[in-house]
C-alpha cells in the first residue's frame, strides 16, 4: 500500500518555537529556545508537527526519506551487510537535510501558531466490557493536566454518531474545568462504532475541512473496528467500505495536511492493523493499553512524541541536577494506592505533600492518584532523591539554555531494518563551542522493549536491550542503530553525560515507538465470527521503500508453496486453498529484499488461519485421525494401513505383544513430527507429548494387566 507520507528518522537538530511554562503572554525572549522546549515536554505539544517540516522537503524526498535503510541484515535470518553511514546517505536521502536550511524559517513562522490538539473517544457499547472503570477518563485528565496554557483543544465522542463533548477552544482555567467535568458524558454508550466518522470530526473541527491553518495532532482512542449500522445484507460490504476509505482516501489527506494521528487501541479486540495504518502513514505514534497504566503511558508517549522532551536521567530513583537548570518537574507515576513521594535534595532538605503547608514557593506539588507532578524553580545543584514508588514512564524534565535537541524520534521502526539517529547539544540559540567541556562528553542511545511478560524495567532493559555508543563531531552526536528484532511497543533514548566546571552533567531525550513488520497481512474473504477461513491474503508494504520491484514474497502452507501474485506497486495476493473451520494452520511468509545493491531476507510473523479453531494442523494434505485412539491428537501418519489395525487391535484388548513396540514408534514418529511442525507453538508441542506420555503410560499399565490376570478355569458340567 502507498504511503504518501514517510516518519523521518535523520534526526538533525531543529530549534522549534514554544510557550513559556505555564504563560500566555507569548514566545520566551531570544536566546532561551531551550527553555520553552523543556517546558513544552510536558505540555506534549508541538507548534510545528515533523510532517510540517516534511513538507518544505521535495516530492520527490517525500516518498523516499521515510526510513534511512541499514544495509546490515536480521540475525535471525542469518545474513549480514556491513555499510557505512556514507553509503546509507547515498540509498537514503534524508528529509531534514532537504529542509535544514528552512529550519528557522519554519521555526520563526510558527511562533504565530497555537498548538492544537483534537482527540476523538470511543463511546461504543462495548465500551462498557474493555474499560468498566471509565480509564478514559483518568487518562484525560493528565492530558488536560498537561495542555499549556494558550493552546487550542477540543474533545469528540463517536460511536453510532459523533458528539462533540468540547468545542475546539483555547486551554484555559475554564476549559480545563469543563474538560474534568466530562467524565458522565463518556459512558453514554452507543451501539455501533463509525470511526471514521469519529476521525474525520476530530481532524475538521468546526471548519467541516481538512483543510486548516497549521499543523493538528489528533489523539484516537478505540476499542473495537469499523462497525456500521446498516442491514444484514450490506453491513459486511459497508464496513469494509468505510475502512478501505479510512486507509486509502483519509489517512493520505490527513497527512497531505499536516495532521498526525496517534491512535489507542483500548483492547487486543481492537482493529489493531487499521489503528497502526493510520499512525504510520501520518507520522503518528500506534499503541495498545490494556490496564490503566498502559493507558496513561499512552496518552503521555503520544504527547511526548510530538516534542523531543530535555530530560536528566533518572535511575535508581536518584537524579543529577547540573548548574545550569533553572526548574525542573518530575513526574513520578506510582499505583492508586500508594502514598505521594518525597523529594529529597542534595543538601537533606525533604519535600513531602504530607507537610503541604510548610512547602516553599519554590515548589509546586499535584497530586493524583496514579501519578504526582513535583516542579522546583531555582533548584540546588547536585544530586537529588525520591523516596516511595517509582513507577514506569517516571521522568524529571528540566528547564535550562543547556539542551539536546533533535527532530522527534521515528515513531515507527521496521523489523529487519536499521536507522540513524542524529542530535545536537546547544547553548540558548547556539551551538555549546566549550571545547574542554565538549571533550568530557560520551553517551548512547538504546531501545528498550516495554514489559509484555512480567519482566521489570531493569530487566528487561539488561535482557533485550539494543545499545550503541554515540559518535561525537563537536556538539553534534549521531549513531547508526542495528535493526530491532521484537516486535511490540518500545522506547528509545538519546543519553549524553560528561563534566561541567567539574560537576556532573546530563541531558537525555527519550520517546515511545513501535517495532512492527515491514509488510502488512491482512485477510481477503472469511468471517471470524462464523469461522469462515479466508480465501486469500493481502500483503501490503508498510515500508514506504518497499514495492513490487525490490520485493519478492514466498508463502507456505504446512510446507506446501502457495501462489502469489502482484496486485498493486505495492501489494501482493496470496491465494489460500480450502480449510476446514475447525482446524487452524499458519501461512510461513518471507521477504526477499533487494536495496541499494544488497539483499536481505525477512520472515514475517506466522499468520494464523482459524486461529481459534479447535485442532491445529500439522499437514493438510492428509485426513485428519478419525477414532478413539487420538481424539485431537492431529499430524500422525495413517497412510499405512497396519498403524490402523494396531490401534483397533488395542482398543479392543487384542494387541499382540511383538507388536507392542512398532505401535509406540509409529506414536512418537508422529508426534515427533507433529512436534517439530508446532515448533513455533511452545503450547501445542508441550501438548502433544504430554498426551503421547500419557497414552505411553496406559499402553503399559494395560500389558501389565493383561500379563499378570490370572487365567480363569472352565468348570465342566456335572451332575
Amino acid at each position: 500500500m502507498p504511503r504518501d507520507v514517510a516518519v523521518t528518522s535523520s534526526l538533525e537538530p531543529v530549534r522549534s518555537p514554544g510557550l513559556a511554562s505555564g504563560s500566555s503572554s507569548g514566545p520566551l525572549a531570544k536566546g532561551a529556545g531551550a527553555r520553552w522546549l523543556a517546558a513544552l515536554m510536558l505540555a506534549g505539544i508541538s507548534l510545528a508537527s515533523p510532517s510540517a517540516f516534511a513538507e518544505q522537503a521535495s516530492p520527490a524526498a517525500n516518498a523516499s526519506a521515510s526510513e534511512p535503510v541499514s544495509e546490515s541484515v536480521s540475525e535471525s535470518v542469518g545474513e549480514s551487510v556491513d555499510e557505512s553511514a556514507s553509503e546509507q546517505a547515498e540509498q537514503m536521502p534524508f528529509v531534514a537535510r532537504d529542509v535544514a536550511s528552512d529550519a528557522n524559517a519554519a521555526s520563526g513562522s510558527a511562533r504565530d501558531i497555537a498548538p492544537d490538539l483534537r482527540m476523538a473517544i470511543d463511546v461504543s457499547g462495548s465500551m462498557k466490557h474493555n474499560d468498566p472503570t471509565n480509564l478514559r477518563a483518568s487518562a484525560l485528565d493528565l492530558l488536560v493536566t498537561l495542555l499549556p496554557e494558550r493552546s487550542r483543544a477540543g474533545l469528540w465522542g463517536f460511536g453510532e454518531q459523533v458528539q462533540p463533548l468540547l468545542a475546539l477552544g483555547a486551554v484555559d482555567a475554564g476549559w480545563k474545568q469543563a474538560a474534568r467535568g466530562l467524565e458522565g458524558r463518556l459512558d453514554d454508550y452507543e451501539q455501533y462504532t463509525d470511526l471514521e466518522a469519529g476521525l474525520r470530526a476530530a481532524a475538521e473541527g468546526a471548519d467541516a475541512s481538512i483543510d486548516g491553518q497549521g499543523p493538528r495532532q489528533v489523539i484516537l482512542l478505540s476499542d473495537g473496528m469499523v462497525d456500521l449500522r446498516e442491514p444484514s445484507s450490506e453491513k459486511a460490504a459497508s464496513d469494509s467500505a468505510s475502512r478501505q476509505r479510512i486507509t486509502d482516501e483519509l489517512t493520505p489527506q490527513l497527512a497531505a495536511h499536516n495532521i498526525t494521528v496517534h491512535t489507542v487501541a483500548l483492547s487486543r479486540n481492537a482493529d489493531i492493523d487499521l489503528l497502526q495504518q493510520v499512525a504510520d502513514g501520518t507520522g503518528g505514534l500506534a499503541t495498545v493499553a490494556e490496564t490503566p497504566e498502559d493507558l496513561l503511558r499512552a496518552f503521555l508517549g503520544a504527547l511526548d512524541r510530538i516534542v523531543p522532551g530535555e530530560l536528566v536521567p533518572l535511575e535508581d530513583k536518584r537524579f543529577t541536577i547540573d548548574g545550569s537548570v533553572e526548574e525542573f518537574t518530575a513526574l513520578v507515576f506510582h499505583g492508586p494506592d500508594d502514598s505521594a513521594p518525597v523529594l529529597i535534595a542534595p543538601d537533606g532538605q525533604r519535600y513531602s505533600l504530607a507537610d503541604e503547608a510548610s512547602l516553599p514557593e519554590s515548589v509546586r506539588w499535584e497530586h493524583q492518584p496514579r501519578y504526582d507532578l513535583i516542579t522546583v524553580t531555582d533548584p540546588e545543584a547536585g544530586q537529588w532523591r525520591i523516596e516511595g514508588q517509582v513507577g514506569v514512564d517516571s521522568r524529571i524534565t528540566v528547564v535550562s539554555d543547556l539542551a539536546l535537541v533533535s527532530r522527534p524520534l521515528p515513531a515507527t521502526l521496521y523489523r529487519g531494518f536499521g536507522y540513524s539517529l542524529s542530535a545536537s547539544l546547544v547553548d540558548g540559540a547556539r551551538d555549546v563551542a566549550e571545547q574542554d567541556f565538549l571533550a568530557t562528553l560520551d553517551g548512547n542511545a538504546r531501545l528498550v522493549p516495554e514489559d509484555e511478560g512480567g519482566m521489570s524495567a531493569e530487566t528487561a532493559a539488561v535482557t533485550s536491550a539494543q545499545q550503541r555508543g554515540l559518535e561525537r563531531d563537536g556538539a553534534e552526536f549521531s549513531v547508526n542503530m542495528p535493526p530491532p528484532q521484537q516486535p511490540g511497543g518500545a522506547r528509545l533514548t538519546l543519553t549524553i553525560e560528561g563534566q561541567r566546571d567539574g560537576a556532573p552533567f546530563a541531558r537525555q531525550l527519550s520517546q515511545r515507538t513501535s517495532v512492527v513488520d515491514p509488510l502488512l497481512v491482512e485477510p481477503i474473504g472469511g468471517n471470524a465470527q462464523n469461522a469462515t477461513p479466508p480465501s486469500a491474503l493481502e500483503v501490503s508494504a508498510r515500508h514506504p521503500l518497499l514495492n513490487t520491484a525490490n520485493t519478492q514474497l514466498d508463502a507456505t502452507l504446512q510446507g506446501e508453496p502457495l501462489s502469489v501474485a502482484e496486485a498493486g506497486e505495492s501489494r501482493w495476493r496470496i491465494e489460500l486453498p480450502p480449510l476446514e473451520r475447525d482446524v487452524s494452520a499458519d501461512v510461513q511468509i518471507s521477504a526477499r529484499i533487494a536495496l541499494g545493491g544488497s539483499s536481505r531476507v525477512i520472515d514475517l510473523a506466522p499468520y494464523t488461519l482459524n486461529e481459534n479453531a479447535a485442532r491445529r494442523a500439522a499437514n493438510l494434505d492428509r485426513s485428519p485421525i478419525e477414532g478413539e485412539s487420538f481424539g485431537e491428537i492431529q499430524g500422525l501418519d495413517q497412510a499405512v494401513e497396519e498403524k490402523e489395525d494396531l490401534n483397533d487391535l488395542l482398543m479392543k484388548g487384542r494387541l499382540p505383544i511383538d507388536k507392542v513396540p512398532a505401535l509406540i514408534s509409529q506414536w512418537f514418529e508422529g508426534a515427533s513430527d507433529f512436534a517439530q511442525r508446532e515448533a513455533e507453538s511452545p503450547q501445542s508441542r508441550m501438548i502433544a507429548y504430554a498426551v503421547a506420555g500419557v497414552i505411553g503410560l496406559l499402553v503399559v499399565i494395560m500389558l501389565v494387566r493383561r500379563m499378570t490376570r490370572k487365567p480363569t478355569q472352565r468348570e465342566e458340567p456335572h451332575v
